[in-house]
């Protein structure tokens, strides 16, 4: 829950006029909801068609086909969600082109990958995703931005992900603490906590080693 003590904004964006149901995302700043279809949820994302679908054997669809008024679904506050990131994949997902941005930097699109990694939902992005990454491709060979793996990943740039691994494998460490990151001068540049778990999980080691040569196995 949020700190009582501090100021929370409440934010009620409509993604879809005829939804059925709200999705409430919760911050420490923000209490946002948005207003959707949960069928054109569930056409998108596989994680909303198992927990909402007719045939799912959830408890939210239960209560969503029995409700009488709009369905309210909360989006676990842990999962760490940016709202603004959240409402740029909801209107992607209705089809709300006049509310998606153009360009987005590179945080945020981070954001994004995060929730479409999550959800299963990368491939309905198409072809935002490639708008909004191809300005930035430029920076994946720079410093700071070792993300781009994780990105490459999700939205399936093949180039830069290739591109990526090789840098990986090579300056690729394991921190004391168990994060990953990439060597840069000297210096451990952490990498975001949402990597490709394909690589993750094949080198525990300190150091990560050559893992290229087998990324083909898991690139989807």
């Amino acid at each position: 829950m949020p700190d009582t003590d501090s100021e929370q904004i409440a934010v009620q964006l409509t993604i879809c006029p005829y939804g059925d149901m709200n999705l409430v995302l919760e911050t420490p700043a923000i209490n946002a909801t948005y207003l959707v279809s949960s069928h054109l949820l569930c056409s998108a994302s596989p994680v909303f068609r198992a927990s909402l679908g007719p045939h799912s054997q959830f408890r939210e669809a239960a209560e969503l086909q029995s409700s009488h008024k709009l369905y309210q679904m909360p989006i676990g506050e842990d999962l760490g969600f940016d709202p603004t990131a959240m409402a740029v994949v909801l209107c992607v997902l209705h089809g709300r082109a006049s509310y998606i941005p153009d360009t987005i930097d590179f945080e945020n699109l981070l954001e994004i990958a995060i929730i479409c990694d999550y959800y299963d939902c990368a491939a309905a992005m198409n072809p935002w995703d490639k708008t909004w990454m191809q300005p930035l491709q430029k920076l994946s060979t720079e410093s700071g931005y070792e993300d781009w793996l994780f990105l490459a990943w999700v939205f399936e740039n093949q180039e830069v992900f290739e591109q990526m691994t090789k840098t990986f494998a090579r300056n690729g460490v394991k921190t004391k603490d168990g994060e990953f990151g990439v060597v840069v001068r000297g210096e451990v540049k952490r990498m975001h906590t949402h990597l490709p778990e394909c690589i993750t999980r094949t080198r525990p080691k300190p150091q990560i080693g050559s893992i290229y040569a087998h990324i083909s196995w898991y690139h989807r």
